[in-house]
């Protein structure tokens, strides 16, 4: 896992290995954006080392390049990648 801050509470962390990511952002630690592949919305969890072994919902195993595009936006800006999906969660 690595995560990426630009203060206290403003954060993108991405995890997982072998084509299988998941990542999220949050600007003040209450709200949480997802990334999300919107071609698994039906698709069964899948099993994901992130840190430790879980399982995830299939539409939050996002691939590697879209982990990297949106890690790249929020390094460089410190925002949200807008040609990707991202699922807010309160």
């Amino acid at each position: 896992m690595v995560t990426l801050e630009t203060d206290s509470e403003t954060h993108m962390a991405v995890g997982g290995k072998t084509g299988k990511y998941i990542a999220y952002v949050t600007f003040d630690n209450e709200s949480f954006y997802s990334l999300v592949d919107l071609s698994k919305l039906d698709a069964p969890d899948e099993g994901l080392v992130v840190g430790q072994e879980g399982i995830y919902p299939a539409k939050l195993c996002i691939d590697l390049n879209t982990a990297l595009k949106a890690a790249k936006t929020f390094a460089l800006l410190g925002t949200l990648q807008k040609s990707v999906i991202w699922n807010k969660k309160e």
